[in-house]
């Protein structure tokens, strides 16, 4: 289960309180960077050399000369003996350091943290290095127990990282960034970060220190995804770091008189309206720092707005719309992301692959973008493809549900377009096969035999209903051409094909996939366009189907060529088919879907069963809608849920 926010707030909470915001020291700690820079990289060859760190201590005392540098080192031996006496429980004795370095700024701790580690490795290898040849070392060594062996190049993926991490920490107490405001959204932006970054860096800091304290083997793949971390936020913070730059050196353009009033950018909900394509991107460059590929000169474009959950399967179905556009339009993929954490780097690196189109870097996605997105094209949690002509216009604010539904028809995916295309559908007979199965989803069906075989679609998990169904389907179909289909129970999820009967066709998960995602989309349309269960079967049918679902029941469709579907829930479906020998009177073919249908009305009219329909936030709250069953108004709620099952 996912950190839920208010944890992350309580945590975040607590690393909060360790700070004093209002008594930070303030000390120029550049000689203190220049000492561990010294020492770290030296490091790695202090691990195969001798005496490459003799005088190591004389330079750290040289530092007492400066300033306000004596409190310094003692902080500094303080937390280094603070790493060595307490590492059973990584969490608390963060937590200690960042109390004891507590009137320091974030990015201060940060350094001489990394100051301690380095005190401490620098020690640890000179002593190490010297236990062959000084008899004190070696006792010393004995005592302490080390066993160090360390693969030279992890060490140095390790020392590099918290290098590169002291650096961007203490670039962000040098004096040419002081001049920006800690209200501007750069230096804002950042400063929220610090607390959650210091705290990373120093976890990783006590972890390691833990590891080289003790006697068995060292794992480099435990030190590797140490660094790896340690690189992640700094990864984040550099690029903070660069904005803040950015603001810094362009200082004139942003502050006014002499009260350095900050003077934000230009609002960009101002500009989309209003201007074209490439001017669009000229000017959201502060907040989406991108080179336009040249293929996208011209053409109509789907900015395709999601975070990292998006599906395999969605990359699927999207990819072959896009394989077979005909180059109408072009997709560039605006990854939502929290990069702080590896898992979610890998897992972008991982999505990139898998698609053929255009990706922009997540860091290179400013915050203010990020949040015009949200308020103006109403980007929650599901995927959004926002459409824009070659002009630069929005033509559609989520052209996904239109893709869905249509395909590649749906272009150029306006309201006009979609209304023409939903004129052409019967909305009294429009409940087809062919509106809810993509043509590439072959049912193994003679194409002679189209128009005359009877399929049926189910879905659901219950395995004990569907093995019960598809023998009464069986019997009930004698000397009728027939066909089972399986799809699932929801997106992409349902029984694998091994547990049902061998004639039953399964279509693969990508497929089921877009079946229910076809039916949301059906859905979100027609409550957009005001329709209403009463009046429109296909909403009807679509609103049944979902519900069906919703409720975690089994359900079936059955149909007969390009005749109107027949659709019950499971209970409603078994009956029909335990019952075959009062309606069926050996009609085959489109008759025995018809003589099913009028045996169905005659047994409905007998129950009642409402529903509950799931049907997420495509980009907008769906309006009212009316129970398909009585009528009635259907109340709504709003559901939060972290997975689908």
């Amino acid at each position: 289960m996912a950190t839920t926010t208010s944890d992350s707030q309580s945590f975040l909470h607590s690393i909060l309180i360790t700070h004093a915001f209002d008594q930070t020291r303030e000390v120029d700690l550049g000689p203190l960077v220049k000492v561990i820079e010294s020492i770290l990289q030296n490091a790695a060859a202090a691990s195969a050399s001798k005496g490459a760190h003799e005088g190591l201590n004389d330079m750290i005392g040289s530092l007492e000369n400066f300033d306000g540098m004596r409190q310094v080192l003692d902080d500094i031996r303080s937390i280094s003996c603070e790493m060595s006496c307490n590492l059973s429980d990584v969490e608390a004795t963060t937590m200690v350091l960042l109390k004891t370095l507590r009137n320091y700024s974030w990015n201060a701790k940060v350094v001489l943290a990394v100051a301690a580690f380095a005190l401490s490795i620098g020690e640890l290898l000179m002593l190490v290095n010297h236990r062959t040849t000084d008899p004190i070392a070696k006792s010393v060594d004995l005592l302490k127990g080390h066993s160090l062996k360390l693969d030279i190049n992890v060490l140095k993926q390790l020392l590099k990282a918290m290098m590169d991490v002291v650096n961007v920490n203490f670039a962000f107490l040098v004096p040419t960034l002081s001049k920006i405001p800690k209200e501007a959204p750069s230096m804002k932006d950042a400063m929220g970060y610090f607390p959650t970054a210091t705290y990373k860096i120093l976890s990783v800091i006590v972890q390691i220190a833990s590891i080289l304290s003790k006697r068995e083997q060292i794992i480099d793949s435990t030190i590797k995804s140490l660094a790896y971390e340690v690189s992640c936020v700094n990864y984040v913070l550099q690029k903070k770091l660069e904005r803040c730059k950015i603001d810094a050196e362009q200082g004139e353009k942003y502050y006014k008189h002499e009260e350095i009033e900050y003077q934000r950018h230009e609002d960009v909900s101002e500009l989309i309206p209003k201007i074209g394509f490439w001017e669009l991107f000229g000017k959201i460059k502060n907040h989406m720092k991108i080179q336009v590929p040249e293929k996208l000169r011209k053409k109509h474009v789907l900015f395709l707005i999601s975070d990292l959950d998006i599906s395999f399967e969605e990359i699927k179905v999207l990819d072959r719309l896009y394989q077979k556009n005909n180059q109408w339009y072009e997709i560039l993929w605006l990854p939502i992301a929290d990069l702080t954490a590896p898992y979610e780097k890998t897992k972008f690196s991982e999505l990139k692959q898998l698609m053929k189109w255009g990706v922009v870097e997540p860091s290179n996605i400013g915050p203010a973008f990020i949040e015009y997105i949200k308020k103006e094209w109403h980007f929650i949690k599901n995927p959004i493809a926002v459409s824009l002509n070659e002009e630069g216009e929005v033509t559609c604010r989520n052209a996904l549900p239109m893709l869905w539904t249509w395909g590649n028809l749906g272009f150029p995916f306006t309201a006009e377009k979609e209304r023409q295309l939903w004129n052409e559908i019967d909305v009294k007979n429009g409940w087809k096969l062919e509106l809810l199965l993509d043509e590439q989803i072959d049912l193994a069906i003679p194409p002679r035999m189209r128009s005359v075989t009877f399929v049926c679609l189910f879905g659901g998990d219950n395995i004990s209903w569907i093995q019960a169904f598809t023998e009464k389907v069986k019997n009930a179909t004698a000397g009728v051409s027939f066909k089972l289909v399986y799809v699932g129970k929801d997106k992409g999820k349902g029984l694998p094909s091994h547990l049902l009967s061998p004639d039953i066709h399964v279509i693969d998960s990508e497929f089921q996939w877009q079946f229910w995602t076809r039916l949301e989309s059906i859905l979100h349309a027609k409550i957009q366009q005001d329709k209403t269960s009463q009046t429109d079967r296909v909403m009807r049918e679509a609103l049944k189907l979902l519900g069906y679902t919703g409720n975690g029941k089994p359900w079936a469709m059955f149909s007969v060529g390009s005749a109107e579907m027949v659709t019950t829930n499971g209970e409603m479906a078994l009956n029909i088919m335990s019952n075959y020998k009062d309606w069926k009177n050996g009609s085959t073919g489109p008759l025995f879907l018809e003589a099913l249908r009028n045996y169905y009305m005659y047994k409905i009219q007998d129950t009642h069963g409402c529903i509950n329909v799931h049907l997420p936030v495509l980009g907008e709250f769906p309006g009212i809608v009316s129970c398909p069953t009585c009528s009635k108004e259907m109340e709504m709620y709003y559901t939060y849920r972290c997975c689908a099952e």
